[in-house]
């Protein structure tokens, strides 16, 4: 029996909270850097990251469990929609003029947002099946 096949939701959600917390930290210590480097942060910013960085991979984590679990060759589907996903997100990081409270982005956001985006997308990506095990 493969260990593909043992896979639980709870080792699941395990991988996810832990790919969560681990790119929550990393995406704050980048926002410390980023400022450092010059962008801005908006308020409320750290909050925010740390909560876009847990819940969509808690969800990642639950779609990994249903596709090993119930898709033939889920593993690789899965990897496939998770790199197509995480390449999609960048769009909005170059293209929202606005936060969704109103306030007017300036032209450092993508050296802010994007290294976030591709932390939380590598840890998608390795991280949950990594420590899903």
């Amino acid at each position: 029996m493969s260990t593909e096949n043992q896979l639980t939701f709870l080792k699941a959600l395990k991988g996810g909270a832990i790919a969560g917390l681990i790119g929550a930290g990393l995406n704050n210590i980048w926002s410390l850097i980023a400022n450092a480097l010059g962008a801005t942060i908006p308020k409320g910013f750290a909050l925010a990251v740390t909560m876009s960085s847990i819940f969509p991979l808690l969800i990642g984590a639950i779609l990994f469990f249903v596709f090993v679990r119930y898709v033939p060759k889920g593993r690789m589907v899965w990897m496939a929609i998770a790199i197509a996903f995480t390449l999609f997100s960048f769009y909005p990081v170059f293209t929202t003029p606005q936060l969704p409270d109103g306030t007017v982005l300036d032209d450092t956001f993508p050296l802010l947002a994007g290294p976030m985006h591709l932390i939380s997308g590598i840890l998608a990506v390795w991280g949950i099946p990594r420590w899903s095990k």
